[in-house]
């Protein structure tokens, strides 16, 4: 029998942010100014640390119920290789 803990449901039993957004929407603000976004990026780009992306190849072979980006249902897996060397040649 599973059991449930409420406390739990309680805390985390809502909607939450699309999780390809880093920082997620809800935390978007207009406290922070240019000027102190244009510091943390060169901060970043000092301190020479790795960096992490995330690329959504739109060509799915089945659909995601629960995903709510943009996509292409196709089998043709050759579909998602000529979209990432034209995105390639873009960047």
């Amino acid at each position: 029998m599973v059991e449930w803990n409420e406390a739990i449901i309680q805390q985390y039993g809502g909607p939450g942010p699309r999780y390809t957004s880093y920082p997620t929407a809800p935390n978007f603000h207009d406290a922070i100014s240019e000027d102190e976004i244009a510091r943390s990026i060169e901060a970043g780009n000092t301190e020479r640390r790795p960096l992490s992306l995330y690329v959504h190849v739109p060509f799915c072979d089945t659909v995601c119920y629960y995903c709510a980006c943009n996509r292409i249902i196709t089998a043709n897996k050759a579909r998602g290789a000529a979209y990432l060397d034209d995105l390639e040649r873009e960047i």
